[in-house]
């Protein structure tokens, strides 16, 4: 540590003061240098030794590991054959074996649609009504009493009045509605070879004359007409039923305006419960789209509507995955790769994948299919109003979990893998269906490679201590001297080592056939380090591993104490805190302490003694300096003085 200085020092004297000063100052200071490095030095050891502490560490962690049983319980799993199951076990198993057959695989349940041409395919079909003017009337009446004459087609939908006459060879299409009471004298007659198409409804007392037509689903009814469109809304069982009247000439804004504004559709809250507006499908034909008003996807937002083929509701789909139902509201037109995208993106999906598929079909390529995220039965999957789908697997009740059988009892789970309480201590997964034997064996790997690990940490510290490890600081040419090895002088190093030595020399009063580490194939060599030869030690694992066992762990009958635990015992003491390295590194750091104080103490004196120096040094100056100016004002007195003399 250098005090300070004043470089102003000899300006007046032209002396050289302030080197004096230093050279004097770098005299006194040659003691705080020596005291410095001899702090270096004792900071030196204690790296030194906290390095020792750490590999003493080390060495004490394998001996744990070696005196705890449970390292003498290793187990590994053997299978027979590999590709129907893979298997894990845990340590502290008794040798043991197990025949397993698999009989199915978990699998995963899948629902699939009818095939379509392309993805953007409609999977819920829009309405085709024929009507591409969205101002054609919607709603015809044939009035009471018209006398049709020729032959005609009634468009679907029409109703024919009390006393209508409609001409033979005409054709009463789809839908159309034939009113009460038009029979006899005021009766309507319809004459032989007319064609009653699909849906038609009959009404009471009508009369049908011979030769006439009735296509499939047309309804005879007796002396009433019911509303010509009913909506539905609600759940089976809890449905409001929302009844319009229609009149002649009705557009589709008209019937939308009846359908919002009816009395019959609103809760009791008085909230609207569905809302009509009009849309168009591909082919550019208007019809009329029913949805909940209320835009949720819940059971009780269902629709469903009778009367008119130009009418249709959005769909309520229930897909059901355990106690989990996410119901979605599917829009006619919704398309294969728009229905895959729904289910995929809704928030409360409860753990189902749908996809476009390519089957390969020449004409029909794609379909839809749902699968389930998860195998087994709890995640098997339920449809309602989704009739577009079949099921694949798990068709026909078909299990869907894992079945398997271990020395003949059976079993079921739910997932192919994971499965960990069937053998104790086991885990395994299926991989294919088949026959397969499963071994637990014991092994004493841990045990081979904590010993050899403790000998190795033992040989690395021998190394460190005297200078030849690779974490040493020293270099080759160091080595040769010793110059920079913290541990030359030190005895307490050397005690280290040689109380290592010992414990793993350690003779064990036991009546078997390894008594220490050397009857397992430990050598010392020359320069310090122990060696153990691996194959006497594999032999002893394998021909005697309870004599192995009794060397590391002892006797507790007998109240023998094993090696391990004599070689872990003696470690804890060597590392506390009043072990050889731990009090080294406190000597050292009192030391380093001490001479901090020291250090402190000298500069300080230092710098007083070397300020009252600068002072006197500073004063001489000036004397100096004066006295250099008086002489040569003498002297240019002098010089005058003479000057004149010689004139």
């Amino acid at each position: 540590m250098a005090t300070g200085s004043i470089t102003s020092l000899g300006i007046g004297s032209g002396l050289d003061l302030q080197d004096i000063i230093d050279q004097l100052k770098g005299v006194d200071e040659a003691v705080i240098t020596a005291k410095e490095a001899e702090q270096t030095e004792l900071q030196t050891q204690v790296d030194a030794y906290n390095t020792v502490n750490a590999k003493l560490f080390s060495i004490k962690s394998d001996a744990l590991n070696l005196s705890l049983a449970s390292n003498f319980l290793g187990n590994r799993v053997s299978i027979s054959d590999e590709d129907i199951l893979s298997a894990t076990v845990g340590d502290g198993y008794e040798a043991s074996s197990y025949s397993l057959e698999v009989t199915q695989k978990a699998q995963k349940n899948s629902w699939a649609s009818t095939a379509a041409a392309g993805k953007t395919d409609a999977l819920f079909n829009e309405p085709e009504s024929g009507i591409s003017d969205i101002d054609t009337t919607a709603v015809t009446i044939l009035g009471a009493g018209v006398a049709l004459t020729e032959e005609v087609t009634l468009s679907a939908d029409t109703l024919v009045g009390a006393g209508a006459t409609i001409a033979s060879g005409s054709t009463l299409s789809a839908g159309t509605v034939l009113t009460t009471d038009i029979i006899n004298n005021s009766g309507t007659t319809i004459v032989a070879g007319t064609t009653l198409s699909v849906d038609t409804v009959i009404q009471g007392d009508t009369l049908l004359q011979e030769d006439m037509t009735i296509r499939s689903g047309s309804i005879l009814e007796a002396d009433s007409m019911s509303p010509p469109l009913s909506i539905y809304y609600g759940v089976d069982g809890d449905q409001e039923q929302i009844d319009i009247s229609l009149e002649a000439g009705m557009t589709f804004e008209e019937i939308v305006d009846a359908i919002n504004n009816s009395a019959d559709n609103t809760d009791t809250d008085g909230n609207q419960l569905v809302t009509a507006a009009i849309a168009s499908n591909d082919n550019g034909e208007y019809y009329i789209r029913l949805s909940a008003t209320s835009g949720e996807n819940t059971e009780d937002s269902q629709i469903s509507v009778s009367g008119f083929d130009w009418v249709a509701a959005d769909t309520t789909v229930g897909i059901t995955q355990g106690d989990s139902t996410m119901y979605l509201t599917v829009a006619p037109g919704t398309t294969y790769q728009g229905m895959a995208k729904l289910i995929n993106e809704a928030e409360n999906n409860p753990g189902i994948t749908a996809a476009i598929i390519n089957n390969g079909d020449t004409d029909n390529p794609y379909q839809l299919t749902l699968t389930a995220d998860e195998t087994g039965e709890d995640a098997r999957i339920t449809l309602s109003n989704f009739d577009e789908l079949t099921e694949v697997n798990g068709a026909g009740g078909e299990s869907l979990n894992a079945e398997f059988a271990v020395d003949g009892i059976s079993y079921s789970r739910q997932s192919n893998s994971g499965i960990d309480d069937v053998i104790d201590g086991v885990t395994f997964e299926l991989k294919s269906v088949g026959e397969t034997t499963l071994d637990i064996e014991v092994s004493h790997d841990t045990v081979k490679e904590d010993l050899l690990s403790m000998i190795e940490g033992f040989n690395d510290l021998v190394s460190y201590i005297t200078g030849t490890g690779a974490d040493s600081s020293n270099t080759e040419s160091e080595t040769e001297d010793d110059a920079d090895n913290p541990f030359e002088s030190s005895s307490s190093a050397r005690r280290i080592v040689a109380q290592l030595k010992s414990l793993l020399t350690t003779n064990i009063d036991l009546d078997s056939a390894y008594t220490s580490l050397i009857d397992l194939g430990l050598d010392i060599a020359k320069d310090g380090t122990i060696s153990i030869d691996e194959d006497t030690l594999d032999e002893a694992i394998a021909n005697d591993p309870d004599a192995l066992r009794m060397l590391f762990l002892g006797d507790a009958d007998e109240e023998i104490t094993g090696i391990a635990d004599v070689i872990n015992e003696a470690l804890s003491e060597m590392v506390s805190s009043t072990g050889i390295a731990s009090t080294e590194i406190d000597q050292a750091e009192a030391k380093i302490d001490r001479l901090d104080q020291d250090i402190d103490n000298e500069t300080a004196r230092l710098t007083k003694k070397y300020e009252i120096m600068s002072a006197q040094f500073l004063r001489l100056d000036t004397y100096i300096n004066q006295l250099n100016s008086e002489a040569a004002l003498l002297t240019s007195l002098f010089d005058s003085f003479g000057s004149s003399s010689d004139d």
